[in-house]
């Protein structure tokens, strides 16, 4: 039974037009499944990943307090959103840390706060040589300079060959395997996003049995059920002048399953000079910025919103608050009346909405919505006619740093 409703009916576009491109999208999905490029699809089903990060949870120190994945983009945003979202802060346990980026404001402190002895690092790039993540690495082996037992305080992701393969294997750092044919935005059913999660009590198993009856869900049906629908939704939507997709969260443990969607769409769908904008709102926050210009703005847009039904924490208001109508409520009813009044005003103006409906916070619903998303996307591909694997854009970012470093070192 799916714990992901997805709902439709206000997205501004009929039952048929949401089905009129299901025969390219099945061919699409022939394609994926013949090809390395589903190859994302396929780490669902194998078990021998879900073994191997079983056997590295199983080996990791004891006494350990903290764990730090070291990755950029897609080697980081997935094992976030999945911390974020099943383990809320509440819960005792180990203080997992993801710093993605490599600003020295935030990253400086983090390593300062870190107890050698009483940490694993998880380090991850599928090429070996993300400049980033290297950085990251030897700014934490300065400052750890001169221990004995670094070997056994890292795990390294990564693939065949690479200097983070070479680094593993200097410590006798324990690997994970990173699939090759896994691009790391999709990567997060991999080493790449389910170790730290495993690690810190995630039940990834379930995550992975979600995906899979995403997946049945869409297989099932002649247009590849929400995943092909939201593929021609959001591409029709483009074609007719609204492409800024907004997705309007409410749930805050939720928010970097948005900024992991936002980079899947993004770096998949940007190309050959046309592509989608995503934006990520944080609901209710937002609803004192944001939504003026979504309510009242330009018709530019398709807004998808993102919902839980049953909170996991109660919090009450006091019972002579004012105004009258809060008094003894819960915060999470008036949360929720919130969203509703959001949901009601885009209505009334028109914009096209689609909701993504959670009945309550679960490993296997977040895993029905990951699938979800990462297939939308690859389908979406074929409709945008690009590369959803590709990423020339980045590709050319990295190059002209490396060449500003080089030259700069050279002064």
């Amino acid at each position: 039974m799916s714990r992901l409703e997805v709902r439709l009916r206000r997205a501004g576009l009929s039952a048929r037009e949401l089905t009129r491109h299901a025969a390219s999208l099945r061919a699409a999905l022939a394609r994926l499944d013949a090809g390395t490029g589903g190859e994302f699809l396929r780490v669902i089903h194998e078990r021998r990943y879900l073994r191997e990060i079983s056997r590295c949870v199983a080996s990791a120190p004891p006494g350990l307090t903290d764990v730090v994945q070291l990755g950029i983009g897609g080697s980081s945003l997935g094992a976030h959103a999945l911390c974020r979202a099943l383990l809320p802060p509440r819960r005792q346990g180990l203080r997992w840390h993801f710093p993605d980026n490599i600003d020295p404001e935030s990253f400086g402190p983090l390593l300062e706060r870190l107890d050698p002895r009483r940490t694993l690092v998880h380090v991850v790039s599928k090429s070996g040589g993300t400049l980033e993540t290297l950085a990251q690495l030897h700014a934490l082996l300065a400052r750890w300079a001169g221990r004995s037992d670094l070997g056994k305080r890292f795990v390294v992701t990564t693939g065949d060959s690479g200097p983070l393969r070479d680094f593993a294997e200097e410590y006798a750092a324990p690997l994970l395997s990173a699939p090759a044919d896994v691009a790391g935005r999709f990567s997060v059913f991999t080493a790449s996003g389910l170790f730290v999660p495993a690690l810190c009590g995630v039940p990834v198993g379930r995550v992975l049995a979600g995906a899979r009856e995403m997946l049945v869900r869409c297989r099932e049906d002649r247009a590849l059920g929400p995943a092909g629908r939201l593929a021609t939704l959001h591409h029709e939507h483009d074609r007719r002048g609204r492409s800024i997709h907004v997705e309007l969260i409410y749930g805050d443990a939720l928010l970097p399953l948005g900024e992991w969607f936002r980079q899947i769409w993004a770096e998949s769908l940007g190309k050959g000079g046309r592509g989608p904008t995503p934006i990520v709102a944080r609901g209710t926050t937002d609803q004192h910025s944001q939504i003026q210009l979504y309510v009242d703005g330009p018709d530019d847009k398709l807004y998808t919103l993102l919902r839980v039904g049953r909170s996991r924490s109660q919090v009450r208001v006091a019972r002579g608050a004012q105004p009258s109508h809060i008094r003894g409520r819960s915060l999470g009813e008036i949360f929720r009346a919130q969203e509703q009044g959001t949901l009601q005003a885009l209505r009334q103006r028109g914009r096209p909405l689609v909701e993504l409906c959670l009945e309550r916070v679960s490993a296997s619903g977040i895993g029905e919505l990951l699938l979800l998303q990462q297939l939308q996307t690859a389908l979406a591909g074929e409709l945008y006619g690009v590369n959803p694997f590709d990423q020339p854009g980045v590709e050319a970012g990295k190059r002209a740093a490396a060449r500003i470093l080089r030259a700069s070192r050279r002064r």
